[in-house]
């Protein structure tokens, strides 16, 4: 087989264009649309034959809820079944193998009695002990978890961080299954949609310097200790702040984040979900991006604010230390002072706040598609070339 005789069953992840219809999780508003079309579009554009499984009519309604996530989920396993059958690809490509699981597809193929490559990305995990968003959500599928990463034939990774962690915290718990899940691994990244945040640069800036705030509203984005430290800096600083998601009254920092923007009505922005341009269009006129995560397996949002020549303030845990190579002047010991002080001195510092985002956005060149997906495209080819 060479390259252009290559099929590829693509399966995404489950995405809502609308944001306003309530989805918290970013992969349905955000990577799981920028990246996975960047994905798709360049293994095309690399030889391969790219499709998609058939889907069932869409539920009526916006979309967003449970109910029509579960459902395209399902719709999403009798497309691959229907693909199984009547065309089989030379290879599966699960995006996100939490939303499509990996172990179900393998039991297809076993059932039909047929011998195709699964390749897959997880972007978190319930082994990463800091992604209590994955153990709050899915609470006891921990060995779900690991299934579907032991089936796999080639197990992508959006960092090194990421492959460390696995290795770790499986073998702690089975150093064999640990061996055969990191044998199979390859750290690719993550694709940014360069294409589509360069089309939304406009020279349009704040008319004030402006830090952002892009995460999602979950606990281990620690968006309370955000607004602790922002609630102290805005008063005594020439300074405004965007909030791109919306956090309801419910939600880790709801309501912090309201009471913040009461108080500072005139310095603080809430985006409350953003369509995915003017979303990017605001980070391009921004000055600064803030993350007070304790949990971080890539850091998407952070990319984007580098790519577009923010200077990002990082705590010193997870994916960031590799982000950003290190950066002294950029990462900070965990909690509030510390934080604070970085704020401050970038704040106070604009030349070297401007020279500093200026290093951050010549980094993220490794997260270019050719660099990504070239590195994705030799992964699916190796498995397709090697099937047994």
């Amino acid at each position: 087989m060479n390259r252009n005789g290559c099929r590829v069953l693509y399966l995404d992840g489950y995405t809502v264009p609308d944001p306003k219809v309530g989805v918290p999780s970013s992969d349905a508003i955000g990577y799981g649309i920028t990246a996975s079309a960047v994905i798709r579009d360049g293994l095309r554009a690399l030889g391969l034959d790219v499709v998609r499984p058939r889907l069932d009519a869409p539920p009526t309604g916006p979309g967003g809820g449970p109910e029509e996530r579960l459902s395209w989920i399902l719709s999403n396993y009798r497309g691959v079944l229907r693909a199984l059958v009547e065309d089989p690809p030379d290879v599966i490509f699960c995006f996100h193998i939490f939303a499509s699981f990996p172990a179900e597809i393998r039991r297809m193929l076993l059932d039909l009695d047929m011998s195709i490559p699964v390749v897959g990305y997880t972007h978190g995990s319930h082994w990463d002990p800091t992604d209590t968003f994955r153990t709050e959500t899915y609470p006891g599928m921990e060995v779900v978890d690991l299934a579907n990463l032991h089936v796999l034939d080639r197990l992508l990774l959006v960092s090194e961080y990421m492959r460390t962690t696995l290795r770790d915290t499986i073998g702690a718990f089975n150093p064999t299954v640990a061996e055969e899940v990191d044998a199979h691994a390859a750290v690719v990244g993550l694709p940014l949609d360069v294409d589509r945040i360069d089309a939304c640069r406009t020279g349009r800036r704040f008319s004030r310097p402006t830090v952002v705030f892009n995460h999602a509203p979950i606990s281990s984005k620690n968006p309370e200790l955000f607004a602790r430290v922002m609630a102290r800096v805005l008063p005594h600083q020439d300074v405004a702040l965007l909030i791109t998601r919306d956090f309801a009254p419910w939600q880790p920092g709801g309501e912090a984040i309201a009471e913040l923007a009461k108080r500072f009505p005139g310095q603080v922005i809430l985006g409350r979900d953003m369509p995915l341009n003017e979303y990017f269009e605001a980070l391009w006129a921004a000055d600064l991006q803030v993350s007070t995560a304790t949990h971080e397996s890539l850091g998407v949002s952070t990319l984007e604010a580098m790519y577009t020549a923010n200077c990002c303030i990082l705590p010193r845990l997870g994916s960031y230390p590799e982000l950003c190579d290190d950066h002294p002047d950029v990462l900070y010991e965990v909690g509030e002072g510390p934080l604070e002080e970085r704020l401050r001195y970038f704040l106070e510092h604009p030349d070297r706040r401007r020279a500093v985002a200026s290093e951050l956005q010549r980094m993220t060149a490794r997260y270019h598609p050719r660099v990504v997906v070239r590195k994705i495209f030799e992964e699916v080819l190796d498995v397709a070339l090697n099937r047994p």
